[in-house]
């Protein structure tokens, strides 16, 4: 089997779910399957990954449900763990047992011809190099990887906002905030609303000043807060917060600049996250070199966001 890296076709699975549901989804759809074969035949993890050619992280990912083996890696799982194609995917053994319109596939294929069946393998083949080569081109291209704060300011852990800790890091599909952005902080509490809500992640330039009207991540007293900077002090968007007065000795310092928030889908899928690894190898980490400059210098664009929530 080639193991060349092409990743073709996904296996399968319903397009509505997301996050938590689909890891779920694909640990009992497959995930649970790999598992209990490999330790049936007393494989662990390292050994799996390594007979099959794959990276020591891809077998708790899949075990996991964090990611699924893509099509083109099926027949060697099945091989090594000694199961069926039906068995790994829960199928029927029986043609019968398909859902109707796979009874209907399989049994126009059945009465083409020798060189038509072949047509067909060809058609598909190209149809799933075709989709391959398109989500290369979008993980080569179309990410951002970006340090990423999941620790909650506003539990009293201010300091983790700027004096490092350990870090994660996230990729996010590009746009001018991404591009800008230097870490990814997660709003706690309600002091922003409406702007920004308990559970926001926010995108966040480093500076150590803003403009009056600008909102920005703040320290003070070792707690961070997101908010709005004005000559007076730091104010909320939610009226049942004061506004915070700022002294000399009050050691209050930005963090920087609140540039969006994060949506849910601007985060890479599972499976993106199983090919874009190959273009870190290729950029050395410093994604920040692929993308267009004019991205960085595109100040205006701060205007849609003069208000904003706390972290």
């Amino acid at each position: 089997m080639s193991t060349t890296g092409r990743v073709k076709a996904s296996i399968g699975r319903p397009s509505f779910l997301k996050g938590e549901e689909l890891f779920a989804y694909n640990k009992e759809r497959y995930g649970d399957t790999i598992r209990k074969y490999r330790i049936k035949k007393g494989l662990n993890q390292p050994q799996l990954a390594k007979m099959l050619g794959v990276t020591k992280n891809a077998i708790p990912n899949w075990e996991a449900g964090r990611a699924r083996p893509d099509i083109n890696y099926i027949l060697a799982v099945c091989d090594v763990l000694g199961i069926s194609i039906s068995t790994f995917f829960g199928s029927p053994t029986n043609a019968a047992d398909l859902p109707i319109e796979e009874q209907r596939l399989l049994s126009n294929y059945r009465v083409l011809s020798e060189v038509n069946r072949r047509v067909v393998v060809n058609l598909i083949d190209t149809m799933i190099e075709s989709e391959d080569a398109i989500l290369r081109e979008r993980c080569e291209n179309g990410f951002e990887r970006i340090q990423r704060n999941d620790l909650r300011a506003s539990d009293g852990v201010g300091h983790y906002l700027s004096d490092g800790g350990e870090r994660d890091y996230a990729y996010v599909r590009v746009s001018r905030e991404a591009c800008r952005a230097d870490e990814i902080i997660t709003v706690s509490g309600d002091s922003m609303e409406p702007t920004f809500r308990n559970g926001d992640e926010l995108f966040v330039e480093h500076t150590p000043a803003l403009d009056p009207g600008e909102i920005g991540i703040f320290v003070a007293a070792g707690e961070g807060f997101v908010k709005e900077f004005q000559i007076d002090g730091l104010h909320s968007h939610n009226s049942a917060y004061p506004v915070m007065k700022m002294r000399e000795d009050d050691n209050v310092h930005c963090v920087g600049r609140v540039l969006g928030v994060v949506g849910k889908d601007q985060y890479a899928t599972p499976l993106e996250l199983e090919v874009i690894p190959e273009r870190i190898e290729r950029y050395g980490g410093d994604t920040r070199k692929v993308f267009a400059d004019e991205y960085w210098d595109d100040r205006a664009l701060n205007v849609k966001y003069r208000r904003g929530d706390a972290v």
